[in-house]
């Protein structure tokens, strides 16, 4: 193996281009960088004082027409590992393609950053792994998994063209999200602001809590639970079902333009419209504009620290429960038990919803109409 000595380094940035990386960084007694190829060319810079470094890899054998048509990079594969002692504060990886597998347990990384074109992306660490602020992942093609035991962390930066991501046990300050297609999962997990944007692909949010998110999509169902009891949450998608899990029951503030025959809202607290962005509260706030896709509120009681919630059973038709319905369903119950609206209009009312004409009186019967 060959090796290089970076005992001294506080920054390491590496740059790989022309072959599949295979690399491995962890924690280790002394800093060092080791590979077996021969047929790698790798040139280190300096900082003036030594505590940071560049390292520029390549693969430079082959004959002209497997460099030009990047075939060495396609079929060579490269094995390197990077090991980092406690004096290591801050990694830049920027690689051509590569898999990549960290261990972060014991190291006091601030800041940890990778580029790549393709290839997966696999990250770990114990709660030991407390020092670490930035974690910034970009790949072209690939899957991210990030799992960090619970570790806080002030931001985490995501952008991948196509590829699945995966958060587990993190605390996070700031997240920023951004795909083109994939689904992403966190779970086990705390966000103060979240902003996720894609152009397909769900997203699913389990045992998590989110204080501040802003989804984007143009199709996809999001899932969340749940929503932090002073939340405030933006989604713009144009198709896909939306369903959210908040903690408590109080009273939500809602600006939803709802599309006819296109979408709905469906939920078990109370929700106050308002148009005028002006005037909303700056806490229990949702707004959704939503082209077509379903949408579900669910508030759960808080007991303690944790949220008692039961998932409904697939299959339920939860339209048929009193705390679950619409707000135009809730309206029109209101007015036909005021008498203010008759019984034959309050089904023509129900049709235009979307109801056929037997199932809204079924509708009505149910609720002793």
């Amino acid at each position: 193996m060959q090796k290089i000595d970076l005992n001294v380094v506080k920054v390491i940035k590496i740059k790989a281009r022309n072959f599949h990386g295979r690399i491995k960084i962890c924690h280790g007694e002394t800093t060092y960088l080791e590979y077996a190829d021969q047929d790698i060319n790798v040139e280190t810079s300096w900082g003036s004082d030594r505590t940071s470094v560049s390292i520029d890899i390549d693969y430079e054998k082959g004959d002209f027409l497997s460099k030009f048509f990047s075939f060495s990079r396609m079929f060579h594969e490269v094995p390197i590992n990077l090991y980092i002692g406690d004096q290591v504060n801050n990694i830049s990886l920027d690689l051509s393609s590569a898999d990549i597998e960290t261990d972060l347990d014991s190291t006091n990384l601030y800041n940890l950053t990778i580029k790549t074109r393709s290839g997966d992306v696999d990250i770990r660490g114990s709660n030991q792994t407390k020092t670490l602020k930035s974690l910034r992942v970009d790949t072209g093609s690939g899957d991210v998994s990030i799992d960090l035991s619970n570790s806080e962390m002030d931001e985490l930066i995501l952008k991948g063209a196509s590829g699945d991501f995966e958060i587990h046990n993190l605390n996070i300050s700031y997240g920023d999200f951004s795909m083109a297609s994939g689904d992403v999962l966190i779970q086990n997990s705390k966000i103060e602001n979240l902003k996720l944007s894609m152009a397909s692909g769900d997203v699913s949010i389990k045992n998590s809590i989110v204080k501040v998110a802003n989804f984007k999509s143009a199709s996809g169902d999001i899932s969340v639970d749940s929503l932090d009891k002073d939340f405030y949450c933006t989604v713009n998608t144009a198709s896909g079902d939306i369903d959210l899990i908040v903690q408590g029951k109080e009273k939500i503030y809602l600006e939803a333009p709802i599309h006819r025959f296109s979408s709905s809202i469906r939920s078990n607290v109370d929700l106050v419209q308002n148009n005028d962005s002006s005037t909303m509260p700056k806490k229990r706030v949702l707004k959704i504009n939503v082209l077509t896709g379903d949408i579900s509120i669910r508030g759960v009681e808080i007991q303690g620290k944790s949220i008692d919630w039961q998932e409904e059973e697939k299959g339920e038709d939860v339209s048929q429960d009193d705390e679950f319905l619409t707000i135009e369903e809730k309206k029109i119950l209101s007015l036909l038990k005021e008498r203010k609206i008759s019984r034959s209009f309050a089904i023509e009312l129900l049709k235009e919803l979307g109801y056929s004409e037997e199932l809204a009186d079924k509708f009505l019967k149910d609720r002793g109409e």
